[in-house]
């Protein structure tokens, strides 16, 4: 019970007056109508704006990803409407500690229906404690690698198998599920 309290203790609350300060967040897209009669309580100098709720913040921009020492990631099926603006709603509770770079605090996870890979923070609630923790900068490349291996063929070519969405899917969980470098796998591999 005691360190139950201890964890509430030190998990952070987030608001309107502290949620930019190095955070981590995964917005959910918006309809533009969401704030069509509101006036934005706040208008960075890159441009976005910020319109806040009891509940949380809606984000206009044209730009997420890395935010200043933010890491905010939109997940929309919304298409940008004018200038390649989405808007993006995230509730308080949303908002994990966005750690130091080097910090391992993002796990890897993919969708092999759609090919999609994104990145999580630790403090996710659906972390199943089996994809390896990384850092920002480690995650951003194996990312990358991972994009490759689901968007191209010409890799597999040089390996025996059966079916090349099922070997693709074995090596792909194999380098998100473990420290093995993509080098040292092919090596494995071959």
């Amino acid at each position: 019970m005691e360190t139950l309290v201890l964890e509430q203790k030190k998990k952070k609350t987030y608001n309107r007056n502290n949620f930019y300060k190095s955070t981590y967040c995964v917005f959910q897209g918006a309809p533009l109508y969401k704030i069509a009669k509101r006036k934005p309580h706040y208008r960075s100098e890159s441009g976005s704006t910020y319109y806040y709720t009891t509940k949380g913040v809606y984000r206009l921009s044209n730009h997420w990803g890395r935010a200043a020492k933010c890491q905010w990631r939109l997940i929309s099926d919304f298409p940008a409407e004018i200038d390649d603006l989405r808007l993006g709603f995230a509730e308080w509770v949303d908002f994990r500690e966005n750690l130091a770079e080097h910090v391992d605090a993002y796990y890897i996870s993919v969708d092999f229906e759609t090919k999609k890979v994104s990145y999580n923070h630790k403090d996710d609630p659906s972390y199943d404690q089996v994809a390896v923790l990384r850092s920002a900068d480690a995650t951003r490349k194996l990312i990358k690698q991972i994009k490759n291996l689901l968007d191209t063929y010409k890799w597999a070519k040089y390996y025996e198998h059966d079916d090349i969405d099922e070997f693709r899917k074995e090596v792909v969980t194999r380098l998100i599920n473990s420290d093995i470098s993509l080098n040292e796998l092919r090596k494995e591999l071959a």
